[in-house]
């Protein structure tokens, strides 16, 4: 396979993985929203397909800890572009934690 078609593919792969929820223990809409929201501006495609549950933990950790009014916005539909910004620069922060050496 040529190299678009190979990230087309991780790409999908990656956004299987964030959908899984465990059983019986729901995630809130505004997480859901925000780790979809990673994935569809391809802010993962540095985690490895193994690591995505332990990033999806720790930058949803580090939202409530450290930017829980961003979720809030989510929650309520009034997100601001700055924090998009905010969100956006956590991700690529943890994401590249993960980045091949």
């Amino acid at each position: 396979l040529d190299a678009a078609t190979q990230s087309i593919l991780a790409k999908g792969a990656r956004h299987v993985e964030i959908l899984k929820q465990p059983q019986y223990s729901p995630i809130p809409v505004e997480k859901q929203i925000a780790i979809i929201y990673l994935g569809t501006q391809n802010l993962l495609r540095d985690v490895p397909l193994d690591k995505v549950r332990e990033f999806e933990d720790l930058f949803l950790m580090k939202m409530e800890q450290d930017h829980k009014a961003i979720l809030e916005e989510f929650r309520t539909g009034k997100l601001e572009e700055a924090s998009l910004a905010k969100m956006k620069a956590l991700a690529a922060d943890l994401a590249g934690q993960y980045r091949k050496n």
